[in-house]
């Protein structure tokens, strides 16, 4: 294994040639106003778009190298946003720019195909990569779509579609819906839909789509004015940090949680298709159980006999420093279904046999697969895998966080809670208008991370952060905090 390059000096022996001359890195700084008079003048163009009012930075996307994220104005940022974790691998980084540079991934973004009917071989060399390489232990199936909600949705579709046949046969009728009778075909197409559930957690977000977003309890904005889908809530824990110092008050809760869990799952008995839970809850303010917590939640789902949804859409891809992070949870047996996104560039889930939706037409969609999104996929896991960059998050991410609980101790009127698996990291302010003036504050010194919860500020550097990079972040935090204090 070869150690993790340095954010910006990404050397690996490639020959670039042939290529576009990619400047070096400059030194990270703010040399204008944010945003800058050039960045103005483009967000000024783009009011067209829904999401202009959205946007914080234009990125130069050819300056922008490893950690640092330039932007049109000339201003340099160590980037820990890292694109709410869509980020993987810095930027250009070269083994992610030579791919894109390959006759195959030009092909496949000239020809779009419709993956299940169409396809070419390297589709196969990716899906045969994950099976033998990076899928989670214990999955015999993976289905692919375009983003991490798509994923989820999809998960809680083949959730569903198990429970049905089992009741279907548990009521001796036919496990395939078009071999039932004509008049409950009929009731389906007339949306009968089913009184069969899915339990989540509150604090929970797992994404936009309907089937998610009922799901998701973590922002009222998120749901309002939307229908959901009338299904259970239970407790999440949401453990306190440092634990030592919380160590009963998270017992007690997690206990709790558990216990309610057990009574929504004894009151819809035969009814419960899936329970769906994030290892960590990101959106909702990087909230935290222990593994003995979800291994409990594991066993209450298999005795309902209930799908355990895992939705590692942010946790996943190296981020805890494991490829997945239910690999630290110590499960007695895999999840049934395993959601994934964001830094795998698609999105999609990897399930056990039990939950393969073999049945033509039940699962399909037009794009099951994009053949160059695959093609960087793939590349980011084999970097991933060849630069050690696992071993990279799991050291540098324990460092970051001891320099995290440093200011915690300095500035305890201030920053709380230090808390973080590898590079997922996060720490509180006392309110959410605090939270917010130390992100404008860290920005302008040239330092951009983001939000997550009410009042949390969410740390996501990209796999290849070093201990340099943590320290000049800490370097940045301790006097904005300095400052604040006053």
């Amino acid at each position: 294994m070869t150690r993790a390059p340095a954010c910006g000096i990404l050397a690996l022996p490639m020959d670039f040639s042939d290529r576009p001359t990619l400047p070096s890195v400059p030194l990270r700084r703010v040399v204008t106003e944010l945003p800058g008079p050039k960045a103005r003048a483009w967000m000024a163009r783009g009011g067209f778009d829904m999401q202009s009012r959205y946007r914080a930075v234009v990125m130069d996307d050819i300056a922008s190298r490893g950690c640092s994220l330039v932007d049109v104005d000339g201003n340099v940022f160590l980037d820990l946003f890292a694109n709410f974790a869509l980020g993987a691998l810095g930027y250009n980084h070269p083994a992610l720019v030579e791919v894109a540079h390959r006759e195959a991934f030009i092909r496949a973004v000239a020809n779009p195909t419709s993956t299940p009917f169409v396809t070419t071989p390297a589709w196969f060399e990716f899906v045969e990569a994950l099976e033998q390489r990076f899928a989670p232990r214990g999955m015999a199936r993976v289905f692919c779509v375009d983003a991490g909600g798509e994923g989820v949705e999809s998960a809680i579709k083949a959730a569903f579609i198990r429970h049905g046949e089992r009741r279907r046969e548990a009521a001796g009728l036919p496990r395939n819906p078009l071999d039932l009778p004509e008049e409950l075909q009929k009731s389906i197409l007339d949306n009968a839909g089913t009184d069969a559930v899915v339990v989540s957690f509150a604090g929970a977000f797992h994404g936009r789509g309907l089937g998610p977003m009922s799901a998701t309890h973590s922002k009222v904005i998120h749901k309002a004015d939307l229908p959901a889908f009338p299904w259970p809530t239970a407790p999440f824990p949401a453990s306190r940090f440092p634990l030592a110092r919380f160590a009963d008050e998270n017992d007690r809760a997690e206990a709790e949680a558990l216990a309610a869990l057990e009574r929504i799952l004894d009151a819809h008995d035969g009814r419960v298709a899936a329970v769906i839970v994030e290892p960590v809850q990101s959106e909702g303010g990087d909230r935290h159980a222990s593994p003995a917590f979800f291994r409990r939640a594991q066993e209450l789902a298999g005795k309902a006999g209930a799908a355990l949804i895992l939705d590692e859409v942010q946790t996943g891809m190296g981020i805890t420093g494991t490829l997945w992070a239910h690999e630290q949870l110590e499960l007695p047996r895999p999840p049934d279904l395993m959601c994934f996104g964001k830094k795998m560039q698609m999105g999609g889930f990897f399930a056990t046999s039990a939950y393969d939706v073999a049945q033509f037409g039940r699962m399909y969609q037009t794009r099951n697969g994009d053949r160059a999104r695959s093609a960087i996929a793939l590349a980011t896991l084999r970097a991933i895998e060849s630069e050690d960059l696992l071993g990279n998050v799991r050291a540098t991410g324990r460092h970051f966080l001891s320099r995290i609980e440093e200011l915690c101790e300095r500035y305890p009127a201030l920053a709380s809670e230090p808390r973080g698996r590898g590079f997922l990291l996060a720490f509180d302010l006392p309110t959410t208008a605090a939270r917010d003036d130390f992100l404008s504050r860290a920005l302008r010194r040239g330092v951009f991370a983001s939000y997550t919860g009410t009042r949390s500020v969410r740390l996501r550097p990209h796999l290849i952060t070093t201990v340099s990079d943590v320290d000049e972040a800490i370097g940045v935090f301790d006097a904005v905090l300095r400052e604040m204090a006053g």
